[in-house]
């Protein structure tokens, strides 16, 4: 069984690294419903709804079984959509509530993932942990930066120039 990086494991991973600092940030923003909000919300959906069904084409430990990871994807599928609907609804404490439960449950896949030293993140670490720190600041500067642009780019669009 072939257990290494390949390119859908890569953007999988990359894919949820981002829906981290992106989560991360609507999740500790105090301004809620604005289009900042709205937009990184809709970056962060997109983000996660990849990382959960390409899951599903991720078989390199168990080719052909299911595995809590995909019962996890399927759960996050569901909860992503609720809250979603719950949005689109006006029902803001449930979409809430679907959305943190949702990063929350990320953060449990991420810790799940690096704590396990047969599976690709703590190889990588091990084997190269200057580049793997480098490429995880790099996601991090470069997410945080992208937050910071659209927030100022968005903040700024309802907003009469001054004279």
């Amino acid at each position: 069984m072939d257990h290494s990086w390949n390119v859908l494991i890569a953007i999988h991973a990359f894919a949820a690294s981002f829906a981290m600092v992106f989560g991360a940030v609507n999740v500790l923003r105090r301004k809620r419903g604005d289009r900042p909000h709205r937009t990184i919300g809709r970056i962060w959906l997109v983000l996660m709804y990849f990382t959960a069904f390409s899951s599903f084409w991720i078989q390199q430990l168990r080719p052909g079984s299911f595995s809590w990871i995909r019962g996890l994807s399927a759960f996050t599928i569901v909860t992503l959509s609720l809250g979603l609907w719950n949005a689109r609804r006006g029902n803001i404490r449930a979409h809430a509530g679907n959305m943190i439960g949702t990063y929350a449950g990320l953060w449990g896949a991420f810790i799940g993932v690096a704590a396990v030293p047969t599976r690709l993140v703590p190889q990588a670490f091990q084997s190269n942990w200057l580049g793997m720190t480098v490429l995880t600041a790099g996601i991090i500067v470069v997410g945080l930066g992208a937050v910071a642009v659209l927030i100022r780019l968005l903040g700024q669009a309802g907003v009469p120039a001054r004279a």
